[in-house]
């Protein structure tokens, strides 16, 4: 292990080295380029657009760098927009006589962190520029004042010089050996890092040749190789090969190539970083790797061991584990074929185990089973946790109704550390169950309405009769008093003067008959309403004397929430069926008509009509309330549906309505939108003869 800190520390150790090194030697290219650029440029601009171009190589990121040189206003290049949008940006004014006029910029597309030398780099080329416009705009200037170009010469030559000064401190300062050779070999210009790479005097006393001096490890392929790549791309970089020194050793390094103009002749910049140290560092890694070559080999062989071992030890594990296994199938298709849900949980309510999809996947038992976002009050599972007995309850969860059945499992210290809990859906029996109560309660409420009939009939015949002998006596009784009143003129009957008694009396007499006669049409409708029916459909049934029956019926529930509209066709056939079915299937659309309506009042149109094409009687109900929405509109005649559970609906009246209309041949339809109201068409055919 700590053979493996050590390479690893040395690798880490020599990729730095190589990393600092590589920087060194692209700032100093990328100095050398931008330095060629403006001695070998004659446009102002062509310069400043080159130099942008070149800018880039020497930073760290060139690949995502974007570089401008601005100049009085004006970006070079031109196309260069993304500097504007940078996160990490280092600028170098231009300064030119004094005057700031302009930046050279270098930005990345996220945050960096610029290193010091970099920093140099882009004000030294700052400097450079400012030098180099200067000096663009000093020959403009000599062409206006040719008899001060002396003067201008020197002063601009010592600014030059001094340039030049600072670029040969860099170049003689450089980490890596820096080498301007003639196309045959001759060293015409070495730094000092060249000299002493290869073991000689940094003075430069001793004239090198590439060739001559065989500087090159196999000089005969070397060499046409660096032309080669030059002539294809101008550059040539990161070309490893091996150095002679002065003392016959070679010297691994990583070298660059690219022509440049020196003193008016083609020659080519090399620069070479000396990888001695990364080659040594290379080497120790070997050697470490063939030490743990031989430790894992002799690791093998113990683990080999070992293996064997395991291998006995599994195949006892596995002839367990299929023992196992086999037990387990069983329980589990013991557990799958109960027909309840079987859950068994935690005291989080985390299901443990399940024989439905609706639990396979864990989850809190009350969200996966029974759509809930916190357990019920009344939760079999906490109670057995409590009370430590099983527990049988019957809950509801929406609509639906479930028998809940709960045992403890007891750890070894007779603790409860889960419950077996079975559920099932109940529903369609306990549906069953308040079907009969509502059936039993109707038929209770239909020997209540024929007693309540016949006692309201009877002091009913009183009246009636009564009102019509008051009727006839008053008729006699009137012109006496009118003949008493003319000499009377104070006259008051019943504390009312005459003339208001003799205007309204006659009118209360009638309205008294009126409201007798009414009670007898509305008891005598109950009583018909509430009869037992036989069930058979032989009566001879005018859909309109059923329509004003119902209306009858249900005047007083319907008046406080619609004006009802009739366009009731008068020559409409009869039809063979049950009238008090029929009356039924009414009575329940006209009471839904009446509650859809969400208004104070609202309006529900009923008409009737003979559709003589399909053979059948038209009855169409339709009321401006609610509506209905689609989800809904498919489940109206299911039975036991209900949206008015909670105020007491259980589901069936259309259900029954629709079975009615189904046993007389017909057919219901619906149409419906939520806020546009709902018709309900009733289709019956016609057994009757036509009208003539």
């Amino acid at each position: 292990m700590k053979q493996t800190i050590q390479r690893k520390e040395c690798i880490e150790c020599a990729h730095k080295l190589e990393l600092d090194l590589k920087e060194r030697i692209k700032e100093l290219e990328c100095l050398y380029i931008v330095s060629s650029r403006i001695e070998s440029g004659k446009n102002l601009a062509q310069i400043l657009e080159n130099s942008a171009a070149s800018l880039a190589k020497g930073f760290q990121y060139p690949e995502m760098a974007c570089t401008a040189i601005i100049l009085d206003g004006v970006q070079y290049p031109a196309e260069t927009a993304s500097c504007v949008k940078a996160q990490s940006v280092l600028q170098a004014d231009i300064v030119v006589n004094g005057r700031n006029r302009g930046i050279v910029k270098i930005g990345y597309g996220k945050k960096c962190q610029f290193l010091e030398e970099e920093k140099k780099l882009i004000k030294e080329i700052g400097h450079m520029i400012s030098k180099a416009v200067e000096k663009q705009e000093l020959q403009l200037e000599l062409k206006k004042y040719v008899g001060n170009l002396k003067d201008l010469v020197k002063a601009k030559t010592r600014e030059l010089e001094k340039s030049t000064k600072r670029f040969e401190d860099l170049f003689e300062n450089a980490p890596d050996g820096i080498v301007i050779s003639e196309l045959n070999g001759d060293i015409l210009k070495a730094n000092r890092a060249f000299y002493r790479m290869l073991h000689y005097p940094e003075d430069g006393s001793v004239k090198l040749n590439f060739v001559k001096d065989k500087l090159y490890v196999n000089i005969p392929r070397i060499r046409p190789f660096i032309f080669k790549k030059l002539k294809e791309k101008g550059f040539f970089e990161g070309m490893e090969m091996s150095l002679i020194d002065s003392r016959g050793n070679q010297c691994p390094v990583i070298g660059s190539f690219i022509y440049v103009d020196f003193d008016g002749r083609r020659c080519i910049e090399e620069v070479y970083k000396d990888i001695r140290l990364r080659k040594e560092l290379e080497r120790k890694l070997i050697e470490q790797n063939e030490n743990l070559e031989k430790t894992i080999q002799k690791r093998t062989a113990d683990l080999e061991n070992q293996k064997n071992l395991l291998v006995k030890k599994n195949a006892e594990l596995v002839s367990l584990t299929e023992k196992l296994k086999e037990s387990k199938s069983k329980l589990q298709t013991l557990f799958d074929a109960i027909t309840d849900q079987v859950v068994m949980i935690d005291r989080e309510f985390n299901i443990k185990m399940a024989n439905r999809k609706e639990g396979a996947e864990g989850g809190k038992c009350f969200a996966k089973i029974f759509h809930l976002e916190r357990p019920c009050e009344t939760c079999p599972g906490a109670m057995v946790f409590r009370e430590k007995k099983p527990i049988t309850t019957e809950e509801k969860y929406g609509d639906d109704y479930y028998l809940l059945q709960a045992y403890p499992i007891f750890d070894d210290q007779g603790e409860v550390e889960g419950v077996l809990e079975f559920s099932r859906l109940i529903t369609q029996q306990k549906n069953m169950e308040l079907q009969l109560m509502q059936t039993d309660k109707l038929a209770s409420l239909g020997q209540l309405v024929s007693g309540i009939a016949h006692e309201i009939n009877n002091p009913n015949t009183f009246i009636r009769g009564n009102v019509s002998i008051i009727q006839e006596a008053m008729r006699d009784i009137l012109p006496i008093l009118d003949e008493h009143a003319r000499n009377e003129k104070n006259l008051q009957i019943a504390r009312l003067n005459y003339d208001v008694f003799r205007g309204n009396i006659l009118i209360l007499l009638e309205d008294m008959a009126q409201g007798a006669n009414r009670i007898k049409t509305i008891v005598d409708g109950l009583r018909k309403f509430a009869k037992r029916d036989d069930g058979v459909l032989n009566d001879e049934v005018d859909i309109n004397e059923i329509i004003q029956s119902c209306l009858r019926l249900v005047a007083n529930q319907i008046g406080r929430k619609a004006k009802v509209k009739l366009d009731l066709d008068a020559n409409i056939p009869k039809i063979k069926g049950n009238f008090q079915r029929l009356e039924q299937v009414v009575v329940n659309i006209l009471i839904n008509a009446s509650q859809a309506i969400d208004k104070k009042i609202g309006a529900i149109a009923i008409r009737t009509a003979y559709l003589e094409g399909e053979g059948e009687n038209l009855l169409s109900i339709s009321d401006d309330g609610k509506g209905i929405d689609e989800k809904t509109l498919k489940q109206i005649f299911d039975p036991f549906f209900t949206t008015k559970r909670n105020q007491g609906g259980t589901g069936l009246g259309l259900s029954i309505a629709y079975g009615i209309i189904k046993e007389h041949k017909g057919r219901i339809e619906v149409e419906s939108k939520p806020g546009a109201g709902t018709t309900f068409s009733i289709h019956l055919p016609v057994t009757a003869k036509e009208p003539s």
